[in-house]
């Protein structure tokens, strides 16, 4: 069946298919090419006949991933510089009130992903919550994030989520949704978006909740060090600075080659060579640094993690193993405080690790990046925020025997109800067992969307997150609120900060 929505560009055909009106490919911005590309996301002139909204739009220009395509993330998707556009699904059957929206941010290390992502399907959420869902594309790697110092030429990708969520403020409505109630939610580089956008001043009020899952709180590039890499980007390209005009006449092919022969400098910093930088314009300063200081005390929010984050990247080839002699530096690098008594403090942390080589390695990183600046971010918006609560998600993925564990990524299938989809399902798993923590997750989004408190029937209460009880919701084969998890390691990453 057809149906035919007036958006304030213009009006748009989509399709219904099992309950749910699916309008795919909605442009929210003017293309970013030519003379537009490097620039804030413009206006689009918008279109006088119906649009057919039946295809998802192409994929943001990025290197191929494996490891997208592994997870069902990326699919095999037409990609361009023009894919500034956005898809809704909504419940087809009418509703006495407007419904809650669910906006999601796709993750992709801030280089790759696109919305069309088979795990990113939005219709069983819609379906099932009653809700109407939003998932959107924006620009990534150098043509998003690249930092050429020009006034407002900074976080182009973030500029353009927040391009996406004016147009939701300003159409929503007529796609049954409640522009008044929106809350975002993203998963990696998406959620690491999210926490940016805590902290700028021009997404404030755009959306009133927001659900952050395994994001890296702290990473973050500064004006620097985002100069730095500008550099060494254009000097990958044969020049000597970063000359927009001459920018622009590159083919975006060329860009993309640049981009992937550079690599982050020096010590491992945040792991991706480009990343939100703060600029003191777009993102004044540090999210957490903001967020403490009650920047999105308005914002409802839950954070979580996955309790074996980074074992995903052991799909990764390279990595091998890592000497258990080495292992101490290497943590070493990792610790805040002085440079000069953290070597002893990474042996005494790596007490708290059992194991050797490589999966132990994994482990301290993925509380370095992960759960302990998550667990950062919750304590600084519960000062301000008693809606604050915070999760870990313990299902464990089947592929290559279990091996991964509860890993990256592995939560997102849950969260949006395609863990069953063909592409997806060897990574996340199937059957009544995954289909409950589905059930719960989902739920659990949808009734905090809804009403500011996540918790339902299908789980124990849910308590909001405050020291010192830091009391945690368990997302897996059982359900159950821990207090503290990992405090011991929380602790030991704290102490001497």
């Amino acid at each position: 069946m057809e149906a035919v929505v007036e958006t304030p560009l213009g009006p748009v055909r989509g399709s219904e298919q099992d309950g749910v009106r699916r309008f795919l490919g909605i442009p929210y911005a003017a293309p970013p090419v030519g003379l537009l590309r490097f620039t804030a996301p413009a206006p689009h002139p918008g279109w006088t006949a119906t649009r057919d909204a039946v295809d998802f739009g192409p994929a943001p220009l990025q290197p191929a991933d494996g490891l997208s395509q592994t997870l069902g993330l990326l699919g095999q998707h037409a990609q361009s510089e023009d894919c500034l556009a956005l898809n809704v699904f909504a419940p087809a059957a009418p509703a006495a009130a407007p419904r809650p929206v669910l906006v999601w941010l796709h993750g992709g290390a801030f280089q790759t992903g696109t919305a069309a992502g088979p795990a990113y399907d939005g219709a069983r959420l819609a379906r099932r919550g009653d809700v109407v869902v939003v998932t959107l594309n924006y620009r990534v790697g150098a043509l998003g994030f690249l930092h050429t110092g020009v006034r407002g030429g900074s976080n182009l990708g973030l500029q353009d989520q927040i391009a996406a969520l004016r147009f939701v403020r300003a159409s929503i409505a007529a796609f049954g949704g409640d522009p008044a109630n929106v809350t975002v939610f993203g998963e990696s580089a998406g959620a690491g978006s999210i926490t940016c956008l805590l902290a700028m001043p021009a997404a404030r009020g755009l959306f009133r909740r927001a659900i952050v899952q395994s994001a890296a709180p702290e990473g973050q590039l500064g004006a620097d060090e985002g100069a730095e890499r500008a550099r060494l980007l254009v000097e990958k390209l044969g020049g000597t600075r970063a000359d927009l005009d001459w920018l622009r006449t590159l083919p975006g092919e060329q860009i993309l080659a640049a981009q992937a022969a550079c690599a982050e400098p020096g010590p491992r910093r945040i792991g991706m060579f480009f990343a939100p930088v703060i600029d003191g314009e777009t993102l004044p300063e540090r999210p957490l640094d903001a967020i403490a200081a009650g920047a999105a005390r308005d914002v409802e929010l839950i954070v979580g993690t996955t309790a074996d984050e980074m074992l995903l990247f052991t799909l990764v080839p390279g990595f091998g193993e890592i000497p258990e002699a080495v292992l101490p530096q290497l943590v070493a690098t990792r610790l805040p405080g002085p440079p000069e008594t953290a070597l002893a403090r990474a042996e005494a942390l790596l007490a708290h690790y059992p194991g050797s080589g490589i999966e132990r390695f994994f482990a301290v990183e993925t509380d370095a990046s992960l759960f302990v600046p998550s667990t950062r971010l919750a304590e600084a918006q519960s000062r301000h925020q008693p809606h604050t609560f915070m999760y870990r998600f313990t299902w464990r993925s089947p592929l290559q025997g279990g091996k991964l564990g509860a890993c990256h990524a592995l939560d997102v299938p849950f969260a949006l109800g395609t863990y069953a989809l063909p592409k997806v399902r060897d990574f996340a798993g199937a059957g009544p067992d995954a289909e409950r923590v589905a059930h719960a997750m989902m739920d659990a989004w949808v009734a905090f969307a809804r009403t500011g408190d996540p918790s339902h029937p299908g789980i124990p209460a849910w308590p909001a997150y405050a020291p010192p009880r830091r009391a945690t919701l368990e997302l897996g084969a059982v359900c159950r609120v821990v207090d503290a998890p990992g405090e011991a390691r929380r602790r030991a990453f704290t102490e001497g900060a």
